[in-house]
């Protein structure tokens, strides 16, 4: 016999655990089932950013709150509690080949000394942890090592089928299973969904890690000319330990190439690796809308890929509140959580355009070492403080466009390139790119 409840929500990570926590607050008899044991516990590659005080992402100004140690929505009106580390980083640097000269986001002299506003990183199993007992204590019922294999509406609600053969069903259910997400498949959202590609990268913690002005994200390229080609990688300060960072790339022969032997080498005395994560991820443009048959889709499972912490902990907390309303209002269907519907439409896929997340990594090869080198010589000027992964390609022709009339002068080909180049031409451009297995900046 099925086990009935209000809500089953599906994929316990950040926006699952916030989703069941706020409907069980909130009254609803809850079922969240998760396929690891330890729901907080963290396997995949994740930067464990928040992204706050820099501009409306997800129309939210969330920022952190030190001493009430919370998450703060303020837009939104919700907080989120954290009573984990956190560790500040100032700005956000694109490294030449070169690995001196820099494209600077963010000022960094600015924000280290308080008259600025710094970003953190986090422990996010103390994230996860916290949202997994607060959910406890509001009556969550949790069912653990559990693999969702079928999803459908039927006459008594939504039917989630587990490979043991179990059967939950809901009146309403929210798929929180990432950007893999196996709902979005069984529900035909992929349908009208473009497929762009499957990266793969692994991070390392690593300690022996020495470069001017450190505490920051590195999003770096360089070149290997005896057979590995481009090498990007990202870099940023790690929560766990003071002198550990993590390091993102792809593959141990890129990883040692970068240590060892690149321009970058210098940065890297007696390195130590503490711990490695692996991610593969399947890359689709977003869905036309996140629902189908009273299936409400959050984080991951129906965007680009970048929802990030803060779009997963929206996206949960929104959906359950919609999904309260159209309980309590009698609207079992479209038009019950149509705010919800309304408000990802509005906020997610018509105002951020995923192609300016891909342009960033195409951009990087159209353009020769020397090509870069010159490039971060001539952007001198610091550009306006951002974390919003879909505004790195914007704020890199922010800082370009000013000197467009000399590069055109000393480097007309250079010029050409730039000027030719649009966001809509990423697409056609994503298979190049992932046959040559470049590590996209990730904050998952």
């Amino acid at each position: 016999m099925a086990k009935k409840y209000d809500l089953i929500v599906v994929g316990g990570g950040t926006s699952g655990l916030e989703a069941a926590k706020t409907a069980a607050e909130n009254g609803l008899k809850v079922a969240l089932l998760e396929r690891k044991t330890y729901p907080h516990r963290i396997y995949r590659s994740c930067a464990q950013m928040f992204l706050m005080n820099m501009d409306s992402f997800y129309n939210e100004w969330m920022y952190f709150s030190r001493d009430q140690k919370k998450w703060v929505f303020p837009v939104n009106n919700f907080s989120v509690n954290y009573r984990g580390d956190y560790r500040e980083f100032y700005a956000l640097h694109f490294i030449a080949p070169n690995a001196k000269d820099r494209i600077e986001i963010g000022d960094y002299e600015a924000n280290q000394s308080g008259r600025g506003i710094p970003a953190v990183v986090f422990d996010k199993v103390a994230l996860l942890g916290g949202l997994f007992k607060e959910g406890l204590k509001a009556g969550v019922n949790y069912f653990l090592e559990r693999n969702v294999v079928d999803a459908r509406n039927t006459s008594e609600g939504v039917e989630v089928r587990t490979n043991s053969g179990e059967r939950f069903v809901g009146t309403f259910c929210i798929a929180a299973d990432g950007v893999n997400s196996r709902l979005a498949r069984l529900c035909g959202l992929n349908r009208d969904r473009i497929f762009l590609h499957t990266s793969r990268a692994v991070s390392y913690y690593i300690t022996g890690v020495k470069f001017e002005r450190s505490e920051i994200i590195c999003l770096g390229i360089c070149y290997d000319h005896g057979g590995l080609g481009t090498v990007q990688f990202s870099m940023l300060p790690s929560v766990y330990r003071n002198d550990e960072y993590w390091l993102y790339i792809v593959g141990q022969e890129r990883f040692e190439f970068l240590v060892n032997k690149s321009p970058f080498s210098s940065w890297f005395q007696k390195v130590e690796v503490t711990n490695t994560r692996c991610a593969i991820t399947s890359n689709w443009s977003p869905a036309r809308e996140p629902f189908s048959n009273n299936i409400l889709f959050v984080g991951d499972s129906c965007w680009f890929a970048e929802a990030e912490n803060t779009g997963a902990l929206l996206s949960g907390h929104k959906a359950a509140n919609a999904v309260c309303y159209a309980l309590h209002t009698g609207k079992i269907n479209r038009e019950g959580v149509i705010e919800y519907i309304d408000w990802w439409k509005r906020h997610w896929a018509e105002s951020h355009d995923y192609r300016e997340f891909l342009c960033y990594p195409v951009f990087n090869r159209l353009f020769t070492e020397d090509e870069h080198n010159y490039l971060h010589r001539v952007v001198t000027q610091k550009l306006p403080w951002t974390l919003n992964p879909f505004k790195l390609y914007v704020r890199l022709m922010q800082g370009i466009q000013p000197h467009m009339e000399q590069i055109k002068s000393e480097r007309p080909a250079l010029a050409q390139k730039i000027a030719l180049f649009r966001p809509e031409r990423t697409i056609s451009m994503m298979k190049p790119v992932a046959r040559a297995g470049f590590p996209p900046y990730r904050c998952v």
